[in-house]
Formats: C-alpha cells, structure tokens, sequence
C-alpha cells in the first residue's frame, strides 16, 4: 500500500515543469494583443515575437511551431533574445516538412531550453518573427504550437490579425459601384 502513494509521487514530480510553461504571440510589440486590433492590407508586415510568462526551470527544452493558413499569410524567421535560455534557437521556416503542424499550416519552427539546466525569467524569448499578409479576403489565424516529445503538440496559443483590400482596391470597388448604380438609373 505505501509503494503506491510514493509512486504517484515519482511520478508526479517527473512531469516536466516548463512543458506546462504559458509561451504566447506577442504582435508588434504587443504582448497580449486582443483579436480584432490588427489589420494589414495584402503585402502588409506585421512582427512576432513569442514570450513567456513564467520563469524557465532549465529542465526541459520546449519546441514550438508558430504558424498560419499558407494562403492567409507567411511566417518567417526568428532571432532568440537575451533574455531565453542560453541555448534557445530558431531552426527554420518549415514547421510542416518537421512534422510540427500540417497543411495548409506552416511557419517558423525552433526550441526553447538550455543544455546546463540554466534557469531564464519571463521575457520576450523569440524576436524578430515575420508575418507577411497574403490575403485581402480571410483573416490570418495565428497559432502557436508546443511539445517536448514530437507527439503530444498543445496550442500555446492563438491571435489574429484581419486583413483588408488595400485603399485602392476599396476605392476602385466604390467607383464601379457608383458607375452600375448611374448605369441602372
């Protein structure tokens, strides 16, 4: 009876802590952008950046995938700052041909952690994400993905950025609106 209880135990503390770490999008500096508050019109940029919000122990390397619809957008790039663990990299822009998300999903693609088991505090731990708008007709559904073992993958977490047809293309919309309406006169 008492194997039980110290198993559970065992096996309780052995559940990695950062593996439960909250890591979300920041948006042009933003770090907790409501949806709605974006826009970009087609060509438009926006800067990503993926932050913690709690300290990392140094136990446990984390990967991510941060990624959208491939029509809707493209993510690119990723520079780790001072503040991530020492050995924290960006690996590359193909988070789909890694097995990290599937089509029509894909983007940037890297790790959090540390070799030496150095804890990091909170912070911006990757900066310098580049999102570039593809569309004029569908939002960009931002998602960022985790795991530790490139089986379970859990959504960290999700913004949005809604993309608009540029001025001209607004303004070309109302005057071929004006021209039908005098044309049906």
């Amino acid at each position: 009876m008492k194997i039980v209880p110290i198993l559970i135990v065992t096996c309780l503390m052995s559940v990695p802590a950062f593996a439960l770490m909250d890591l979300e999008i920041s948006i042009n500096g933003d770090l907790n952008p409501p949806d709605s508050q974006y826009t970009l019109s087609p060509g438009g940029t926006a800067v990503l950046n993926i932050h913690s919000i709690a300290s990392y122990d140094g136990m446990e390397d984390i990967y991510w995938a941060l990624v959208c619809d491939t029509a809707a957008g493209t993510i690119t790039g990723g520079t780790p700052t001072a503040a991530a663990p020492s050995d924290s990299s960006w690996l590359g822009d193909d988070a789909q041909l890694n097995g990290l998300v599937t089509a029509p999903e894909d983007g940037s693609w890297g790790y959090i952690g540390s070799i030496a088991g150095t804890p990091a505090d909170p912070g911006v731990y990757i900066d310098d994400i580049s999102f570039v708008c593809e569309s004029d007709s569908q939002d960009a559904i931002l998602n960022l993905y985790t795991t530790v073992d490139f089986e379970t993958f859990t959504l960290a977490d999700t913004a949005v950025i809604h993309q608009v047809p540029e001025p001209m293309t607004m303004a070309l919309l109302g005057l071929g609106g004006l021209l039908l309406r005098k044309r049906c006169k």
